[in-house]
């Protein structure tokens, strides 16, 4: 079969490239080259006079999705928000699009069948486009899940799952069952997926007595482990690998190796107490990252109308003087500022160095090795919810496992 004819988007091919019989979904084709998405799931744009086409098919694309679950008597919660783990590849773009088809999790989890599970979808979103009130939503929900004895289980996009994850631990105060965010760097539909592991490693800490927000994700690159990490001591550190989570200087909370689980003892067992749910949030926070090029109306322009700044400083905490002068001027018209470090190890000291001295002298406030993106949610929390005496004194303190009080290398 000729290369010349115009294939459709969304077309299913088999093909010979330099000799190689493929398999792939074209996305697009013009007058010079394909577009092709792999059966493995990545892309190749070849010439087209470098490829034979041998059989091909219009794909019949379903959008008949299985209905959510709802069981009143369902032990865990699963809470839909979108993300890579409930995404599938759009044939007809090539794009990754939200949607989540519940009856995937039957099709490809082995121990879904040992679980009684409800499942809630909210709109799905790619985590980029989260907001303070969706997480708010998120925590309603939450709420409802803990208030019947449920663990939460929330599929959530990878990009911004810290944030939620600090946004949904600083909510609660303590929890009856763990919540736990889990996405994927492949969606669910692709061969090198991870989700599915994933998820059964979810749901199996969902069993545990850890009373705490956490992420769950791949511990390697390949399909053997699972960690699930602190929420409020958790990074993405890769933008595509599968163990892209990271948790700085502290251990795994729990991890799934082989089919079963294992808990460390140091982290918080879940509680009896009264539900202490908290979801209010000050949205005038901004997080400033300095770098050498910054001027002080750059730094100006993004404090500027702000309650709270947290500066993600360079070394021990540290700004060019150059700022010292709008960082003054700020401070009185009432603007809180605080200091956290760019470095994934170590903590802010204000003491060690003349400049440190002088943030110190205009009242900018050391947050130890609390990472920005947990300040930033933190001071989002304690703003809207503590007065404003306290608002130093509850920042520096160690609510969820944000500070650490001594720096242990994993």
């Amino acid at each position: 079969m000729s290369s010349d004819r115009l294939s459709e988007q969304g077309e299913k091919i088999k093909f010979i490239y330099k000799g190689i019989e493929m398999s792939g979904i074209v996305v697009s084709h013009d007058s010079r080259q394909f577009n092709i998405k792999l059966s493995s799931g990545y892309n190749i744009s070849v010439p087209n006079d470098s490829i034979e086409i041998t059989e091909s098919e219009r794909i019949q694309v379903s959008h008949q999705h299985s209905s959510p679950s709802h069981d009143q008597d369902a032990e865990v919660e699963i809470i839909a928000t979108g993300g890579t783990i409930a995404s599938r590849v759009d044939y007809i773009t090539g794009a990754v699009t939200p949607v989540f088809d519940p009856g995937i999790l039957g099709e490809n989890i082995p121990n879904i069948n040992s679980f009684r599970y409800d499942v809630k979808i909210m709109d799905p979103i790619l985590s980029e486009n989260m907001t303070p009130e969706i997480w708010q939503n998120i925590g309603n929900m939450v709420k409802e899940s803990q208030m019947v004895g449920r663990s939460t289980i929330i599929l959530h996009g990878t990009d911004t799952m810290a944030y939620t994850a600090s946004a949904l631990a600083f909510m609660f105060r303590s929890l009856h069952r763990p919540v736990i965010l889990v996405g994927s760097q492949r969606s669910s539909d692709r061969p090198s997926t991870d989700a599915f592991l994933n998820l059964e490693a979810a749901l199996e800490f969902s069993r545990i007595n850890i009373g705490e927000v956490g992420i769950c994700m791949h511990s390697s690159i390949s399909d053997t482990s699972v960690s699930l990490l602190r929420g409020v001591r958790t990074r993405k550190m890769h933008s595509s690998r599968r163990d892209a989570f990271r948790s700085p200087s502290v251990p795994p909370m729990a991890s799934y190796v082989n089919g079963s689980s294992s808990v460390n003892p140091d982290t918080t067992p879940c509680s009896t107490d009264s539900l202490d749910f908290k979801p209010s949030l000050e949205k005038k926070v901004s997080l400033v990252y300095f770098h050498p090029m910054m001027e002080p109306e750059d730094f100006s322009a993004l404090s500027e109308g702000k309650k709270i700044v947290v500066i993600a400083g360079t070394g021990m905490g540290h700004v060019s003087s150059k700022l010292f002068e709008p960082l003054k001027e700020l401070s009185k018209e009432g603007t809180r500022f605080m200091m956290t470090t760019q470095c994934l190890g170590g903590r802010v000291d204000l003491d060690v160095y003349s400049t440190g001295r002088r943030l110190t002298e205009l009242g900018v406030i050391p947050l130890g090795d609390m990472f920005p993106e947990t300040a930033l949610v933190k001071a989002m929390h304690v703003a809207a919810n503590y007065p404003e005496e306290k608002f130093r004194e509850t920042m520096i303190s160690n609510m969820r496992g944000e500070i650490l009080s001594r720096e242990v290398e994993f």
